[in-house]
């Protein structure tokens, strides 16, 4: 991964997504169809959760690329989006759609980590969440299941738990809390 600044058009929506995860995103709003028309001279663009700045906090962002895209029945845009990486937010500015771009520098975060370690029952509690979600089973063709940091990802994205909760994830908290608060959630279920 790269160090140097990169400016990339946001998209504002609290959501909650790591490297590898992967959402559908409906785009109605003539400024995020422009979005998504320039996106793959760009590199993607930012799913941008944090609108609030202040100083003692970071803003961030799910930096995504669009791995497929189709019609809704209704016949809006339906953009699946993959996160390739989390990336800290600075300077902004709107052009004159209203459009929001942000200079970008990538965050290095665990959730991209391999391992050949397993996470039995986590893992396969979260193959029998996607088997019984067709629009989640659609989405991720490859479930790397074998790799315990893809599995605490995709929990942490998918569980029910406060946003701020979740934010310490990106910054502040390690892989081995991640894996406790998802365990401990998952075992209470179970």
């Amino acid at each position: 991964m790269t160090n140097k600044t990169i400016n990339l058009p946001m998209f504002p929506l609290a959501i909650f997504l790591l490297p590898g995860g992967i959402t559908r995103l409906r785009i109605f709003e003539a400024r995020y169809l422009k979005m998504v028309g320039i996106s793959s001279t760009l590199g993607g663009f930012i799913i941008s959760p944090n609108q609030q700045s202040n100083a003692n906090t970071s803003r961030w962002g799910s930096w995504v690329e669009i791995i497929n895209f189709d019609k809704g029945e209704d016949g809006v845009l339906e953009v699946d989006v993959k996160c390739k990486s989390l990336v800290e937010l600075a300077v902004t500015e709107s052009d004159k759609d209203n459009l929001q771009f942000a200079d970008i520098q990538q965050i290095h975060h665990w959730s991209e980590k391999q391992s050949d370690t397993h996470l039995i029952l986590l893992a396969d509690s979260l193959l029998s969440l996607f088997e019984s979600n067709i629009l989640l089973n659609d989405l991720y063709h490859h479930k790397l299941t074998n790799n315990p940091y893809w599995v605490v990802s995709r929990w942490l994205e998918l569980l029910p738990i406060p946003f701020d909760v979740k934010n310490d994830f990106v910054f502040n908290s390690s892989y081995v809390e991640a894996k406790k608060l998802v365990n401990s959630i998952i075992s209470k279920e179970i």
